[in-house]
């Protein structure tokens, strides 16, 4: 752990990789650096690269700390990789507020400081979740503006596990083509249905129901996303799944977030921790169908009980054709599961499995 002041521009000597990437950014902001180059996640397929402006980065580190009603002197914790807008944004909020900086090591189960209240942090959903579960981690955020979660969407578990929470817990939604988050929800005391824009982004769907954004953050362009999503009457918006996720099955178009949310809460009730994912499978009737990826060694044996369960929430026409238990799924270097992947490499095995015994 290192804790700086990062507008200072005075740094102790880093002792980790990690440490010295964060302070080389701190430096080059420092001296005036405009131009900054990332990479996206890579959830939905190779990571792109993207060239970031100074200005760009300062407004949506205004618009958090406006949000949040930071200050200088409150401490921020940054416990996610810089070469990722998620965690490199951390760092800006701390130049451009002037905040103390607490540096972890990325990791999921983040080692967090007992002895400093934590105000702010970005985290994503297997952080968050470690920490929700160790009653022990979570006194440094008793006093905290904001806590964060993003990158992916969250479970059924770790949204029961926030209600409980007495401290601001913010589902927050955003990439790196709009520097981050442009809209949050709340998880924790009192939960919201909605995603809501921050002051100033503009939102609206396009003619695949697909959200866009506009703000000072995209220099008042508009960026169409692959998500898929619906709009209330006040601007609230919910994400429905992705574009590139939908399974045609039949004719029908399944949306896999729409079937794994129920499986999520009948594992959550079953007492079974597991990662799992719905994605299509190639099916010579169908064109595509609809398989329950879980991460499980040995193989899980769900047996009837779970069809039963979907089918009290879903039409039998979306429950999934089959599932398929692998030892280890896929995760890209910002923590992500890397759902194409996995099914790609499961594809690929499964071949040769067949070419064997041909």
């Amino acid at each position: 752990m290192l804790v700086i002041s990062p507008k200072s521009n005075v740094f102790p000597n880093p002792s980790t990789s990690f440490e010295a990437e964060v302070i080389e950014f701190c430096q080059l902001w420092n001296a005036g650096n405009e131009w900054f180059n990332f990479h996206t996640s890579g959830s939905t397929g190779e990571p792109k690269a993207i060239r970031i402006h100074r200005d760009q980065m300062i407004h949506s580190a205004q618009l958090t700390g406006n949000w949040l009603g930071l200050e200088a002197g409150d401490r921020a914790l940054l416990c996610l990789p810089v070469k990722f807008i998620g965690g490199v944004m951390v760092v800006v909020r701390a130049l451009v507020w002037d905040l103390q900086l607490i540096i972890v090591e990325p990791s999921n189960q983040p080692e967090i400081p007992l002895d400093f209240p934590i105000q702010m942090t970005s985290m994503v959903p297997p952080q968050l979740q470690y920490i929700l579960q160790h009653e022990s981690l979570l006194a440094p955020f008793k006093e905290s503006k904001g806590v964060l979660v993003g990158g992916a969407a969250i479970s059924v578990e770790i949204e029961n596990l926030a209600l409980k929470q007495a401290f601001p817990i913010f589902l927050t939604y955003g990439m790196t083509e709009t520097v981050s988050h442009i809209a949050y929800r709340r998880i924790s005391l009192i939960a919201d249905e909605y995603l809501h824009p921050l002051p100033g982004v503009e939102i609206k769907l396009n003619e695949e129901e697909c959200i866009c954004i506009r703000s000072q953050v995209t220099n008042n362009l508009w960026i169409e996303t692959n998500d898929l999503a619906e709009i209330n009457e006040v601007q609230g918006f919910r994400i429905l799944g992705r574009k590139d996720f939908v399974i045609n099955s039949g004719g029908m178009k399944i949306i896999p977030s729409q079937i794994e949310k129920y499986i999520q809460a009948f594992f959550l009730t079953s007492g079974i921790s597991v990662h799992s994912f719905v994605a299509a499978l190639p099916d010579e009737f169908y064109g595509q169908k609809a398989v329950l990826f879980i991460e499980s060694s040995p193989p899980l044996d769900l047996g009837d009980p779970l069809k039963a369960y979907l089918l009290q929430h879903l039409p039998s026409k979306l429950i999934p054709k089959s599932i398929i238990c692998l030892p280890k799924f896929i995760f890209n270097s910002n923590g992500k599961l890397d759902s194409l992947k996995t099914v790609a490499l499961y594809l690929q095995s499964s071949s040769k499995e067949s070419h064997a015994h041909d």
